[in-house]
């Protein structure tokens, strides 16, 4: 809950402002470019829709792997979380290598979506 709150906040307060900051931002250069010169101006925004065009593929992306992570994360702190507060028990019925063996598997599952969300990332940077 507290989580979702924090999230909300920092969209209405901190994303708002930064929008309406960047649209003044780029109406003003758009404009300068056009007085300095049309032609550099045109070229400069057909370079520039690539960028637009995969900026929304690349958000929707990175939310889905973001997702993925955060659970995968969620998962494997309740098998931990298991496995600790039932330590007597896992030992007493010498489950202890099965409990590592699925934090290990869960852990290889968040390093795997965590590099392609870094691919992702990279890739996005570079087409920009």
């Amino acid at each position: 809950m507290q989580a979702d709150t924090a999230k909300i906040e920092n969209a209405l307060s901190t994303q708002v402002s930064l929008l309406i900051k960047s649209a003044i931002f780029s109406t003003i250069v758009i404009i300068m470019l056009f007085i300095i010169s049309w032609k550099m101006t045109l070229f400069t925004l057909g370079v520039m829709l690539p960028g637009m065009a995969t900026g929304p593929i690349y958000g929707r992306t990175m939310k889905r792997l973001s997702k993925q992570i955060s659970d995968g994360k969620a998962e494997s702190s309740a098998i931990a979380e298991e496995a600790f507060s039932n330590i007597r028990t896992v030992k007493a019925f010498a489950t202890e290598d099965r409990e590592c063996n699925n934090y290990a598997i869960k852990n290889d599952y968040i390093f795997s979506k965590a590099r392609e969300a870094a691919m992702c990332y990279g890739v996005f940077n570079f087409v920009m």
